[in-house]
């Protein structure tokens, strides 16, 4: 079972240090990352998490949701450790990029740790400008905007660099905001008046601009006050306290107006969640649960087994960690949660596997709990079916390959495997180290059950490579020489 770990390798494009600078834009690579930041945060290790989006995003810094979700990663660590800034490995994985990028993922991770800042909200609105990412600048713009209507000191300087970010853009909608907020702090100065102005006339005639042409019109037509500060709240990634109260009370009104809403019982669910007490979390699963039967919508049933597995995962990464003070007690205890922790998971997505026949990612997941819970034989027709979807194609060919090498099926291990190192695109990451090292395992079999020299000898050249590469990966030194010898004994040297 791939659980949490401390992190000392990157799931691909790069070390955990950060050494490996990416370079090119690669949602694949990202989404690897994302997909262990989503369960990582799950655990509350923010951190971490804020870690791996970090290190998705320098791959793919156009995305949205992982923008989201790290600032509220990063909104957690703060309210978790008050004043205490994040880990060096943190802070360095915001420069694992080149150029903009990098100064824009820099910036990010200041202003997420403190979203209030105004200073800390232009620069980062700045900082994706000049990389040119237009959503993730608007986003943030509208953010850095708020920030400096709410300051009680606003300055000047930073008003106009948030307008002429936003003029960059083509936002000028927000850019005609920061500007006017710039006029009110020096209104003595005519030639920013006037740029203002000019703006506002380009903003009506774009109807809208930057608001309308990227992003569908964000608060078009939106006239009422309570309205505004409604959506404010809900769009917010720096919620207060007080904002997350009011958020639920709101959506817990609402379900009691109106009891068969399905609308209004995924909200409250979501808001329960996003305060995330212990409490919070049974009734999110009470409510998910009452919901799923009234309506027969799987959806509910899906969110309730989400809200078991992130309750059970959190309980298992604390046990490891209990664990490894070589307490016999935790020991023990870490040893009996471990199988039924694996056995929720099995359950979980098998019954998303019967939910949704069509559907590859369900298959995936149930194929990568089997195949880490060492049932292969259950794990090879899911990932032979999910391997289908390009998205999980070179992890899918991964474990079967293996999964067909456990249970003695050398050629078909062999032959998958193959497979699976042409359909991914780089050996040096940790899959392609992975796969290598499975086909070097699976030739080393062959050639000691069918005394085949050209097996070892491909097997040892495998073994070299990924030893030249990282030396101490796995047992790689001893596999190098075992491999070594067998290409000797069968040559009869």
């Amino acid at each position: 079972m791939a659980f949490i770990g401390k992190g000392k390798k990157g799931n691909d494009g790069g070390d955990a240090n950060g050494d490996d600078k990416p370079a090119e834009n690669s949602p694949e690579k990202a989404s690897k990352f994302f997909e262990h930041a989503r369960t990582t945060q799950d655990t509350g290790n923010y951190d971490y998490a804020m870690q791996l989006w970090l290190r998705g995003m320098a791959f793919s810094p156009h995305d949205m949701n992982a923008l989201e979700a790290f600032c509220g990663a990063a909104l957690s660590f703060s309210n978790q450790n008050g004043k205490k800034g994040p880990s060096k490995e943190t802070v360095k994985a915001a420069s694992g990029a080149k150029g903009p990028i990098a100064k824009y993922l820099a910036a990010l991770l200041v202003w997420a740790l403190k979203p209030a800042d105004t200073g800390h909200a232009v620069k980062v609105a700045e900082a994706a400008s000049s990389a040119d990412l237009p959503e993730p600048a608007y986003w943030l713009g509208e953010r850095a905007l708020r920030a400096l209507q709410a300051d009680a000191k606003p300055k000047k300087d930073a008003a106009v660099k948030l307008m002429r970010a936003m003029q960059s853009l083509g936002a000028f909608d927000l850019a005609t905001k920061a500007g006017e907020a710039a006029v009110r702090i020096d209104p003595a100065d005519g030639k920013l008046a006037q740029d203002v102005r000019n703006m506002s006339a380009e903003a009506t005639l774009s109807q809208g601009g930057f608001e309308d042409r990227g992003q569908g019109g964000f608060r078009k037509n939106i006239r009422d006050a309570d309205k505004q500060r409604e959506l404010a709240d809900e769009d917010s990634i720096s919620k207060s306290a007080d904002t997350i109260e009011r958020l639920l009370e709101r959506a817990k009104a609402d379900l009691e107006s109106r009891p068969d809403d399905i609308p209004a019982a995924k909200t409250y669910i979501k808001r329960l969640l996003e305060r995330g007490t212990k409490d919070d979390e049974k009734l999110a699963y009470s409510i998910a649960m009452k919901a799923f039967k009234k309506h027969g919508q799987f959806s509910f049933r899906q969110q309730a087994g989400d809200i078991q597995m992130r309750v059970a995962r959190r309980k298992l990464v604390a046990l490891r960690t209990k664990a490894e003070s070589g307490e016999q007690k935790y020991t023990d205890e870490l040893a009996e949660f471990e199988p039924k922790f694996r056995q929720l998971e099995i359950q979980e997505f098998a019954a998303r596997v019967e939910a949704f026949p069509t559907d590859a990612g369900p298959k995936y997941e149930l194929g990568r709990r089997y195949y880490d819970a060492g049932e292969y034989q259950k794990a090879i027709p899911l990932l032979q079916k999910s391997q289908s979807d390009g998205k999980y194609k070179a992890r899918s060919l991964a474990m079967l390959g293996e999964s067909f090498g456990k249970i003695g099926m050398i050629d078909p291990a062999i032959d998958t495997l193959r497979q699976a190192i042409t359909s991914h695109s780089d050996d040096r990451d940790e899959t392609g180290m992975q796969l290598r090292y499975a086909l070097m395992d699976a030739l080393s079999r062959k050639a000691e059950a069918e005394e085949d020299g050209d097996a070892a000898a491909e097997a040892e050249k495998i073994a070299s490579g990924i030893a030249m590469q990282q030396f101490d990966y796995r047992d790689i030194q001893a596999r190098y020489e075992a491999a070594k010898q067998l290409v000797k004994r069968l040559r009869g040297q």
